[in-house]
Parts: structure tokens; C-alpha cells; sequence
């Protein structure tokens, strides 16, 4: 099984999160007939609103469902949508042929094992990335802790503990990794 992150341009059929909004889809299914609802969360400044659609008709969501994954959330930005998704192997390449038979812009984000948990999640390699590639690890460091916190749109606390999280995890697996290859060694 599989635990995978896609993101997929937004296609015009489908909704557009309000620019002074976040907006996650929380739950998505089909009725006997093959209509979709969809559970949405809308995050403003200072509130959450929930909103169920019916009959939602975005093929991209038919797309993804038709290829057998499970939908576990999906995130909407103004250009993009980041998919969670759950699957076996074979529903993962379904899913890439239904991508491409639609003819839209996507990228596999990350892709592992439900068992792999010492693996970074996406906002924890999103949040590395971006500090590596924007100078935060260089002395002086280009960029400020806060500037990081906003492209990623969280607050600078949790950009800390994303940036250390990762850093964790990264240093574990160099530690454990090279200490098994001593211990070998001896």
C-alpha cells in the first residue's frame, strides 16, 4: 500500500478557492449513481466553514477516483491542488494513465509505504527544500526564518518545526545508516 502526493493544476471545471480563503477537501465520494459529493473546509483569517457540494462534476476528481485510489484529502491553492492519496501499485498506474489521458500538468511529490513512517512528509520536505534553496542553511543565511514561514503559508513556529522535524529525521537516517555499516565493519 501506498501513501502518495500529487499535484495537479487546477482544471477549469472544477472549484476555485477564494483568494482570501484556504480551502481543503476533506472527504470525497460517489452515491450508487456516480454523482460525487464533496466536503469542503474553508479556513478564512478567523473562522472554518464547511460546505458539502453535490454533484460535483470535476473530471479530474472522476479521474482519480476511476483509477481506484482513495482520496484522503486534497488541498486548493490558486494555481494548483495537492492530492493525498492511498493506493496499491496497480491503482497508482491507473492513476498516472487517467492523468495523462486527461491532458493535465502534474508532479509526484512524494510516493511511500504506509510503513516507511521515519520518512518526511510533504510539508516537512517542502519546508527543507525551500530553506536549502533559499540560503537559510548558508552563514549569513539569505533568508529569514519568517520570509520561509510565509511562501509556505504557516506560521513561523511551525516552519521552525517543520525545518527541525525534517532535519531530525535526515540526520537519524545518516547516523543509523553509517553506524550500521561501523558495526559491520568491526
Amino acid at each position: 500500500m501506498l501513501k502518495v502526493v500529487i499535484k495537479t493544476e487546477v482544471p477549469k471545471d472544477c472549484l476555485k478557492a477564494r483568494y482570501s480563503e484556504f480551502m481543503t477537501l476533506q472527504r470525497i465520494q460517489t452515491d450508487f449513481d456516480g454523482r460525487m459529493k464533496v466536503l469542503i473546509t474553508f479556513k478564512s483569517i478567523n473562522r472554518y466553514r464547511h460546505t458539502i457540494i453535490k454533484n460535483h462534476r470535476c473530471k479530474l476528481v472522476k479521474a482519480l477516483l476511476d483509477s481506484g485510489v482513495l482520496i484522503l484529502y486534497a488541498q486548493v491553492r490558486r494555481d494548483a491542488i495537492i492530492w493525498t492519496l492511498a493506493c496499491t501499485w496497480d491503482d497508482f498506474r491507473n492513476l498516472l494513465s487517467n492523468l495523462n489521458d486527461l491532458n493535465l500538468d502534474y508532479e509526484v511529490i512524494w510516493k511511500s509505504s504506509f510503513l516507511e513512517d521515519k520518512k518526511l512528509s510533504h510539508k516537512e520536505f517542502e519546508a527543507i527544500k525551500l530553506a536549502l534553496e533559499h540560503g537559510y542553511f548558508e552563514n549569513p543565511k539569505k533568508i529569514k526564518l519568517r520570509d520561509l514561514a510565509r511562501m509556505l503559508d504557516v506560521s513561523e513556529a511551525t516552519a521552525s518545526s517543520l525545518i527541525r522535524r525534517a532535519l531530525r529525521k535526515v540526520v537519524e537516517h545518516v547516523v543509523n545508516t553509517h553506524t550500521l555499516k561501523f558495526e559491520r565493519e568491526a
